[in-house]
């Protein structure tokens, strides 16, 4: 992964990074990316499947009816608006 594609990145996920770290951040991901990469190598041959499954009891809260979220006081920090709704930038 290069800069270019580390600030594509951030920008869809509407952050923002200082130059001086996008090649810090692209090494970082470079790494990882590395070591996912090794795992899938590694021969498992003879090695038997193994699914250990916990014992779990979810616990849900009852549900409670509240005033919802004025839309204005929803939308006043978003980065693009239109018609009262959210607008987003769908360019991969």
């Amino acid at each position: 992964m290069d800069t270019k594609e580390v600030e594509r990145i951030y920008n869809l996920a509407n952050l923002s990074v200082p130059e001086e770290d996008l090649e810090l951040m692209a090494d970082k991901y470079n790494k990882v990316t590395d070591f996912i990469e090794r795992i899938f190598e590694v021969d498992t041959t003879g090695v038997d499947m193994l699914e250990i499954i916990a014992p779990h009891q979810a616990v849900l809260r009852k549900d409670e009816i509240k005033q919802s979220l004025p839309r204005d006081k929803a939308l006043e920090n978003a980065k693009n608006t239109e018609y009262g709704y959210f607008k987003l930038n769908w360019k991969l």
